[in-house]
């Protein structure tokens, strides 16, 4: 090989080894930015606040309860107070409970099977009839008698309760219309008749509502609606101030309500709110379901950066296999120059 041909060689090969280590440089640079994106993955996966199951002991509390007679008090609240009565008692606790207590309410009863008929007799005043059971006009009935136990007298409370509990209904109108203003008329519109579950039913004979006697009589179809007062059970909240007892744990061990010279004992049960628990479960299940999708999110996103690095490797090994090569044959090269300078000076030295 000659001079010329060997130095075109050299630089040839010398340009190749410039672009083999420029390539690499850059593959160097992809391979730290796969790093930076890698570690960035990481961080943010241990930033991550991992979902923690909820606990039943985060949902139960001590519940207090105490026995009035055969019925159970259920103590909802316990708050400090500082009340002093009248008598000079000191209450250290405002209770809130609920109890079971009965009340007389009126009630509306829907019959919407009424079969509802008036007979007109050859002799005397026709009258309705609801099924087989015979109507009487609240006018009719002897109002002399007001004791409680008497017939007006036990109408009378029936109808006052209704008036209050269904105000808006004929019979409250026409019963307050003869209550406040005098109006005996009105109660030509109010008939009754006892069920058969000894209950005195009130229903009005006609109306601006289609569930009247009138109403029903034209039209079998429409439901009746009759009213009748009666003694209801419900538990109710009650409020009161008390006199609370503890022992040494602190736990509440007698009360004394308010009124009263009573001392119930007091019984301590563990309570969980079930449907609370249910309710932190699900919430627990939906944000595990999220971290666990972020989780297999992040580790595809590392899964591909690695082998995108793992790419980027093997092509830098290749290049610096590529590059040893390179640099051997430009040694070769090198020598031949230099033995082609050397001798043709010692040519001209001869």
């Amino acid at each position: 090989m000659g001079l010329a041909a060997s130095q075109a060689r050299w630089i040839s090969l010398a340009a190749r080894k410039s672009n083999v280590e420029y390539e690499g440089q850059q593959i160097n640079q992809a391979r730290t930015a796969l790093a930076n994106q890698s570690s960035q993955l990481w961080n943010e996966l241990y930033a991550m606040e991992v979902p923690t199951a909820p606990s039943t002991s985060d949902f139960t509390t001590v519940q207090y309860t105490f026995q009035n007679g055969d019925t159970k008090q259920v103590i909802e609240d316990i708050q400090s107070a500082d009340y002093t009565d009248a008598d000079g008692l000191h209450y250290n606790s405002y209770i809130t409970y609920t109890s079971k207590v009965s009340e007389y309410t009126g009630i509306r009863n829907t019959n919407t099977n009424p079969q509802v008929q008036y007979v007109t007799p050859t002799e005397g005043d026709g009258y309705y009839l609801v099924g087989t059971k015979k109507l009487t006009c609240l006018n009719t009935i002897d109002r002399t008698d007001t004791s409680k136990d008497g017939s007006w007298g036990t109408y009378s409370a029936a109808l006052d309760q209704i008036a209050q509990d269904w105000p808006n209904t004929q019979i409250a109108k026409d019963w307050l219309n003869y209550k406040n203003n005098g109006d005996e008329s009105a109660l030509d519109n109010i008939y009754l008749w006892t069920d058969n579950n000894s209950k005195v039913n009130f229903v009005s004979r006609t109306g601006t509502t289609d569930d009247t006697l009138e109403a029903c009589l034209q039209d079998p179809a429409q439901a009746l609606h009759s009213y009748y007062a009666d003694y209801q059970s419900s538990n109710k909240e009650l409020s009161k101030y008390g006199i609370i007892e503890y022992d040494s744990s602190g736990r509440a061990t007698s009360l004394q309500l308010e009124g009263s010279s009573v001392t119930y004992a007091l019984e301590a049960s563990s309570v969980t709110d079930e449907n609370a628990y249910n309710d932190a479960m699900n919430q627990y299940n939906y944000e595990q379901q999220l971290y666990e999708k972020e989780v297999q999110d992040i580790n595809a996103k590392t899964e591909q950066l690695q082998t995108e690095d793992r790419t980027l490797e093997l092509r830098l090994k290749a290049l610096d296999t590529e590059q040893n090569a390179l640099q051997t044959e430009m040694d070769s090269v090198h020598k031949i120059i230099s033995k082609n300078i050397e001798s043709t000076f010692k040519t001209f030295e001869s």
